[in-house]
């Protein structure tokens, strides 16, 4: 009675007949070929809210990267993201113009400041370590030139340089011991991997969401632990011991921030930390460094106070520079 009935299931542009003598297994197999098909024969005749869907249920996600073992594993990651050439020489020099925007509500004067930088980290004939540097900076118009050579640091005055000292030139002075603590930063930041390996007395990789505004929270694996200096924006001049934060990226292994407070008998400051957010990483001569720098300070109440954010415009990290080339009286 059945031998002239006919079954059709349709497709799209696809048609598929078979009829009852076909054997029960062949007919059973073709239903199941034919019970999910592909997400690209889909698209001809579904609407795209559903191929969308349909191409995120089929598609992968990736896993996100295992949770580091220990300092060093995290160290190692961190290399890798920043170093993305290979392995380069430690960097102890640069120049850069820069714009130092001033946030702070709190303070007496706003506004932003242009300056033309160059640094450099210049080892003394008895090994010690010198920082140099020489800026022209430009705030309401007024240019303003100073600096620190292998004498100390001077401000010209009328074109003609002057020893800066505290008696007679004490505001100056923290002006220019602040903003060679900002080069030596920017110096710090460009191995982020050595300044993990460096921390003593290490706590355990930790989880952590950063928030960098209102509105972005980043996920973060944070270490904690001690430096024996570090440049401190607020305490300028000498370097100071710290306990660091270091908060570096889960999804791209990146260092995204750094928070120091001064340690005072071993113990932390809770209303004297700094926290920097370092943003905007790109490619500068083999290394993925920050182009833009947050810092905020916290208050006496414990709480973080935006200061100032940093752009930096032009950066090179291997200039060619020598001792002559932070004279005074270039």
């Amino acid at each position: 009675m059945l031998g002239a009935m006919r079954a059709s299931i349709r497709l799209p542009r696809i048609l598929i007949r078979f009829s009852s003598s076909q054997p029960r297994r062949a007919r059973r197999a073709v239903g199941c070929a034919i019970a999910a098909p592909s997400v690209a024969a889909l698209r001809h005749t579904m609407r795209p809210s559903v191929v969308l869907l349909a191409s995120f249920v089929v598609a992968q996600t990736p896993p996100s990267p295992p949770e580091p073992a220990d300092l060093e594993q995290l160290a190692r990651r961190v290399d890798v993201a920043h170093r993305p050439r290979g392995p380069v020489p430690p960097v102890t020099a640069l120049t850069c113009s820069l714009t130092v925007h001033m946030l702070d509500a709190k303070a007496e004067q706003g506004g932003q400041g242009d300056l033309e930088v160059k640094f450099l980290e210049w080892q003394r004939p008895d090994k010690q370590i010198r920082h140099l540097i020489r800026y022209r900076v430009i705030q309401a118009g007024k240019p303003i030139v100073r600096g620190c050579d292998q004498y100390g640091y001077w401000q010209l005055f009328q074109g003609e340089p002057k020893d800066l000292r505290r008696e007679f030139a004490e505001v100056d002075l923290k002006a220019a011991e602040r903003d060679t603590n900002l080069a030596r930063q920017l110096i710090r930041f460009t191995d982020p991997g050595t300044v993990i390996r460096s921390l003593k007395n290490p706590g355990p990789v930790r989880n952590e969401i950063l928030t960098l505004d209102r509105v972005t929270k980043v996920p973060c694996w944070v270490v904690e632990g001690d430096l024996a200096a570090f440049p401190l924006l607020q305490q300028a001049g000498a370097d100071a011991p710290v306990r660091l934060e270091v908060f570096v990226r889960k999804d791209k292994e990146t260092l995204v921030a750094v928070e120091a407070y001064p340690l005072v008998d071993g113990k932390k400051d809770p209303t004297r930390g700094e926290r920097v957010h370092l943003l905007d990483l790109r490619e500068r001569n083999d290394l993925l460094v920050p182009h833009e720098l947050v810092h905020l300070f916290r208050g006496a109440d414990g709480e973080l106070e935006l200061k100032t954010k940093v752009t930096l415009i032009d950066l090179n990290l291997r200039p060619q520079l020598g001792v002559e080339d932070f004279d005074r009286k270039k």
